[in-house]
């Protein structure tokens, strides 16, 4: 009987020695994830900020069309006679 459990010793040592190995590239996996997730937090959070101030470039410009369109219909205005 003792043959029979040295022979199943082997075997244990080696699927506790799987699962060790199995558990070590789970967590490589799950750090891996997780730098991942924050370099893709990071690249959005700059796309976000390029994205403001794109916005605000254009805001900007829209003012000042606006501004101009303004300034133009004023000076039309003065220009018309019926006005």
């Amino acid at each position: 009987m003792s043959e029979d459990s040295t022979d199943e010793s082997p075997g244990l040592a080696d699927a506790q020695d799987v699962l060790d190995r199995i558990e070590a590239l789970a967590v490589r996996q799950r750090q891996q994830v997780e730098q991942s997730r924050t370099q893709m937090l990071a690249k959005l959070s700059r796309v976000q900020d390029d994205q403001s101030a794109l916005l605000g470039r254009h805001s900007e410009m829209l003012t000042q069309q606006g501004e101009m369109l303004t300034e133009i219909l004023t000076i039309l205005r003065g220009t018309n006679p019926a006005g």
